[in-house]
């Protein structure tokens, strides 16, 4: 098997491999508050076939599926219809979802994942890239550091009035 890594702009007929994709990283990611019903209806409700269908026809969001050996195994949203704290005078992007599943982690794939963000937002002519990612989620803040985000700001997460997260807000600058 030769391992390497394949990334693709997904379509509307990729809805269903976001979303399972969509509940399997993030129950992964968050398995100790995976039992949390209001994470549960979290997960039920931004990764329902129907947000994400309706997330894949915005203009201004593109989902990546990253495949290895023909199998989808990661997916990426880059998004560029709302604004982070501090960087309202840039024309920014949001990478809004990077995920992998687990027993491919290490392997490079969310390298590969990043790169094509990276990518992406050059070709589009985008001056920053950012992201919001939970504070106790240490491997990620890791990953996000190594591929050069740093940390400017601090957010809270609300979702429902019931779930409040406090998170990093990250970003990278791009220079041409």
């Amino acid at each position: 098997m030769d391992n390497s890594v394949y990334i693709r702009k997904a379509t509307a007929r990729d809805c269903e491999i976001i979303v399972a994709l969509g509940k399997k990283t993030f129950t992964e990611t968050y398995l100790e508050t995976g039992s949390n019903p209001v994470v549960q209806e979290y997960i039920e409700k931004k990764l329902s076939d129907e947000n994400i269908s309706e997330e894949l026809c915005n203009p201004r969001a593109w989902f990546y599926i990253g495949f290895v050996n023909h199998e989808p195994v990661a997916f990426t949203r880059l998004r560029h219809d709302r604004v982070a704290k501090g960087l309202e005078d840039k024309r920014a992007i949001e990478v809004e979802h990077i995920y992998v599943l687990r027993e491919y982690q290490g392997f490079k794939v969310g390298k590969e994942m990043m790169s094509k963000c990276i990518e992406v937002a050059m070709n589009e002519q985008f001056e920053t890239i950012w992201l919001q990612v939970w504070q106790q989620n240490h491997k990620a803040i890791r990953f996000y550091i190594k591929a050069g985000f740093v940390v400017y700001e601090t957010t809270l997460l609300h979702y429902d009035g019931d779930l409040h997260q406090d998170d990093f807000l990250m970003r990278m600058d791009l220079y041409y």
